[in-house]
C-alpha cells in the first residue's frame, strides 16, 4: 500500500469520536451554571445517583468491551487507521456501533450523578452528532472497503440498539 492509499484508507473523520464526548462533558458543566434545574441536585445516594452509576458503567463496559474485541480481533480501534475486517461477533450482534452508543450512555450517566441538566439534554445531540458526523462516514467507507460482507452487517444488525 503506497503512502497515500494509506493516509485515505479510513473514514475521514473530522473529529475524534471521543472529543465529541469530552466536548459534550464540557459544555454540559460549564452550562450547569445556568439556572435550568430539572434533575434533583447531587445530595447524597438517591435513585438517580444509582440509574446514573449503573449508565455509566454500563456504558464504559459497552465501549471498553467493544474496544477490547477489535484488539482481539487485530483491526485498528483508532478510526484515522484502517480497518482490516468487520468485527460481527460480542456487542456487535445487537448493534453496530457499541463503542459509540456507549459514550452516549456514559454521557447520560454522568449527567444523572452530577445532575447536569444540560448533559441530558446534550445525550441526543451527542447521538445526532455521532450518528451523522461519525457512523455515516464510517458506513460509506466500510460499505466501499468490504462490500458485501459489510452489507450483510448493515441487513442484520441495528446501527444503534
Amino acid at each position: 500500500m503506497n503512502e497515500t492509499t494509506s493516509e485515505t484508507d479510513n473514514p475521514q473523520l473530522p473529529v475524534l469520536p471521543p472529543v465529541l464526548l469530552l466536548g459534550a462533558v464540557a459544555v454540559a458543566i460549564v452550562l450547569d451554571w445556568t439556572p435550568l434545574r430539572f434533575l434533583s441536585p447531587p445530595v447524597g445516594f438517591n435513585l438517580q445517583v444509582l440509574a446514573g452509576l449503573v449508565l455509566t458503567a454500563g456504558g464504559f463496559w459497552l465501549a471498553w468491551s467493544a474496544r477490547a474485541l477489535f484488539e482481539r480481533e487485530g483491526t485498528n480501534v483508532i478510526p484515522t487507521q484502517p480497518t482490516l475486517k468487520v468485527v460481527t461477533s460480542g456487542p456487535y450482534r445487537y448493534t453496530r456501533n457499541p463503542m459509540y452508543l456507549g459514550m452516549v450512555i456514559v454521557l447520560l450517566g454522568l449527567s444523572l450523578v452530577f445532575s447536569l441538566e444540560w448533559g441530558a439534554i446534550l445525550t441526543p445531540v451527542l447521538w445526532l452528532v455521532l450518528d451523522r458526523m461519525i457512523v455515516a462516514r464510517e458506513e460509506a467507507y466500510l460499505s466501499r472497503k468490504f462490500g458485501a460482507e459489510y452489507q450483510a452487517l448493515l441487513a442484520r444488525t441495528r446501527r444503534w440498539l
